[in-house]
């Protein structure tokens, strides 16, 4: 059966070429031939070819976009990209493909679905390339945010945050979570905004610039001008006191608080594992424990930069 279908795919190709060639009395028939790959590509993925598959889908693509259907030249990208990640198991030429499927997508018009081809992209580059994961959940957030309509773009928000707190990259897990709140405002969505307030509080903290967390805490309070102080910002108040008069009993307490629970799960083991400046060593949860005076959990800046 699979050598059958294999047979069919290398008929469709060869017609498929034949469609694309150009004659003296004769143009490339692109639309035939954008059909004819696309069919022999179905059918080495039933075969179980899958190289010869993703061969095909490329040029698939190529002649579905001189056929000026940019959009179904995207899905072809798409379908190359998918084959390359859960089959073929090579996430760099799955990533490359995504973004490719991403660029076909945006020049048709289809920005929410050029945003997913990167988030997707990113997705299968995670326990390859954490930084190049990272760049790519950035510019998916970036797609959204330009055309305004970031409310699409939180859980892509989500897992960029969650992964840069994961990787200890809290100065850009904040600087992420800054963008996130700017969409989180225009989207009146308060609730969400004072987690993403207390959590940049979390950061500041955890790389040890209360300056920072105290700056950000009167910011925050400044927006809220006029609205009831929210569980958020008593909580931001406390940890920034606790850090200023050294109390660690204070803020053993206040990181048991319950919406400390309600935040993303890697802030959260993040404010837990925090410790007020001199305290004795005490495990991060982020990696080897901490020696007295030194109670912040340590991150390397030298790669971290975008």
């Amino acid at each position: 059966m699979e050598a059958e279908r294999i047979k069919t795919a290398v008929k469709l190709m060869q017609d498929g070429d034949k469609a694309s060639q150009k004659g003296l009395f004769k143009k490339p028939d692109w639309d035939i031939a954008g059909q004819n790959y696309e069919r022999a590509a179905t059918a080495f993925k039933v075969g179980k070819s899958y190289e010869q598959a993703v061969q095909a889908y490329n040029k698939a693509s190529e002649a579905l976009l001189k056929a000026d259907a940019t959009h179904l030249a995207g899905k072809a990208m798409e379908s190359a990209a998918q084959i390359l990640a859960q089959n073929l198991h090579q996430p760099d030429r799955a990533a490359d493909a995504y973004r490719r499927a991403s660029e076909l997508f945006v020049t048709q018009g289809s920005v929410d679905r050029g945003a997913e081809q990167l988030e997707k992209a990113a997705k299968v580059m995670e326990n390859v390339d954490v930084n190049a994961a990272i760049d790519l959940y950035s510019q998916s957030c970036s797609l959204y945010e330009q055309e305004d309509r970031g409310r699409f773009a939180m859980d892509t928000f989500k897992k960029a945050i969650s992964l840069l707190v994961k990787t200890q990259k809290y100065d850009r897990a904040a600087d992420m979570l800054n963008r996130q709140s700017v969409v989180l405002q225009k989207m009146t969505n308060r609730g969400a905004l004072h987690k993403a307030n207390l959590s940049i509080v979390i950061l500041s903290l955890a790389m040890g610039d209360e300056v920072e967390a105290n700056k950000q805490f009167h910011n925050f309070c400044s927006r809220d001008a006029g609205f009831p102080q929210s569980e958020e910002a008593e909580i931001s108040d406390d940890l920034i006191k606790a850090y200023e008069h050294g109390d660690g009993e204070l803020l053993a307490k206040t990181v048991r608080r319950q919406n400390i629970t309600f935040l993303d799960n890697e802030i959260a083991r993040l404010a837990r594992s925090l410790g007020v400046p001199g305290e004795n060593i005490r495990s991060n949860n982020y990696g080897a424990p901490q020696a007295a005076g030194n109670a912040y959990p340590q991150q390397s800046y030298g790669d971290d930069l975008m």
